[in-house]
């Protein structure tokens, strides 16, 4: 049950940053850094791909991704038709290595240390989940605070 519920949000808000990222009317846009703004949607997606696909790809589904956390902040000016191609590839490897996941899969301790300390997959997971509905949230809000 919780597995069907994961694929559900996480399919849903990866069509959402999918859909606000195209929405911007120029790649300047979507790299923009506003006053008072930490990130720009750029920036954000590439940090919501990579956590994903380490997370989720590299150590549950064994894809062999090799994340670069620093990269994620500092590349700028990545063509959104690249970022477009980067969140499929993200939703493809994470509702799939999820689909694979059995209900006792769910319930044993995620394999990595996090927060320093110890939850089960599937508390992990959903942790996951908001993580990437807080960051898409940021992203509509940058998109429609930066353009006119």
């Amino acid at each position: 049950m919780l597995t069907s519920i994961l694929i559900n949000l996480f399919e849903r808000d990866l069509s959402k940053l999918e859909q606000e990222i195209a929405a911007y009317e120029t790649r300047e846009g979507i790299w923009k850094v506003p006053a008072g703004i930490s990130n720009s949607a750029g920036t954000l997606c590439l940090h919501l791909c990579g956590n994903l696909q380490h997370y989720v790809g590299a150590i549950l589904g064994k894809t062999g991704y090799l994340r670069d956390r620093d990269r994620e902040f500092s590349d700028r000016n990545i063509a959104r038709e690249d970022l477009l191609v980067l969140i499929g590839i993200t939703r493809r490897v994470t509702l799939t290595v999820i689909a694979d996941l059995t209900a006792e899969d769910l319930e044993k301790l995620y394999p990595e240390k996090v927060f320093s300390g110890t939850m089960s997959t599937g508390h992990f997971l959903v942790h996951l989940c908001t993580h990437l509905n807080y960051h898409l949230g940021q992203v509509n809000y940058h998109r429609r605070l930066t353009q006119s």
